[in-house]
């Protein structure tokens, strides 16, 4: 992509957001007092709670639990995934029903279930991310492993590739676009229940500081928050973009 193109990209995308926040600045003009906050004061509020040291230490606290809850699903979905979708197949007949059961439940009605289970704290918080998180990872690992071409494992078959030959040159290759696909709608899944955790009996985390914001009715801190969280999930979203593109660099090379 050229310089050009690059520029035209970028603009494209930031003039939307720039529109945003100028809109919302001056329709905060045309609003009742107490319902809304300018994004100017909004933007020195957080940066206050940056330069105090707070809202650092809640974002420490809240990554730690996506973290811990998000590895766990991403491997564990993986592996399920390719079981269910490769060599395994009679897994697939056994587990795949039980695991669509529990991908219906609601997560947010479970919550108090992990209360009970785990206790109120970061074990708990982590469990409930790695719960929804682990159904995309999972379920789009299968799909993509069943979608392989069969001529593709004939050809490898046939000149000589063990499983072990097999998976790694034919299957996980042609598998990675639907692992992202999972990856990037699990870390969108696992910022949303980790901020719907952390507003349920939590005393620290993001979710914490948004709802301490709310009761304690400072306008600015909560719609800041509410930004703020937005934005970390974006950027995760970015991270994960920006892999699927190092990792996927041989596939633009073979049709280049």
């Amino acid at each position: 992509m050229s310089n050009l193109a690059k520029s035209r990209k970028f603009f494209s995308g930031i003039v939307p957001v720039l529109a945003f926040f100028a809109l919302w600045e001056i329709g905060a003009n045309y609003v009742p007092n107490g319902l809304i906050s300018r994004p100017s004061r909004v933007f020195v509020a957080m940066a206050r709670e940056f330069a105090g040291g707070e809202l650092f230490r809640q974002t420490g606290i809240s990554l730690s639990r996506i973290l811990l809850g998000f590895s766990v699903a991403a491997v564990g979905g993986i592996v399920f995934g390719f079981a269910l979708g490769t060599f395994f197949r009679r897994m697939e007949r056994f587990f795949l029903p039980f695991f669509q059961v529990c991908e219906k439940l609601n997560p947010f009605a479970i919550i108090p279930v992990f209360m009970i289970l785990f206790g109120v704290g970061t074990l708990e918080k982590a469990a409930v991310v790695f719960w929804a998180s682990f159904w995309p990872v999972l379920f789009n690992t299968q799909f993509a492993a069943k979608a392989v071409d069969p001529q593709l494992m004939l050809a490898a078959r046939s000149m000589g590739a063990n499983r072990a030959e097999l998976f790694a040159g034919v299957i996980l290759p042609y598998t990675m676009p639907g692992i992202f696909t999972g990856l990037k709608l699990a870390v969108r899944v696992a910022f949303f229940m980790i901020i719907a955790s952390e507003v349920i009996g939590a005393s620290t985390g993001l979710g914490w500081f948004y709802v301490r914001s709310s009761a304690l009715y400072k306008l600015d801190l909560m719609y800041g928050s509410i930004l703020y969280i937005t934005l970390l999930s974006i950027l995760a979203n970015f991270i994960f973009e920006r892999l699927e593109k190092h990792f996927m660099s041989w596939k633009e090379d073979a049709f280049s």
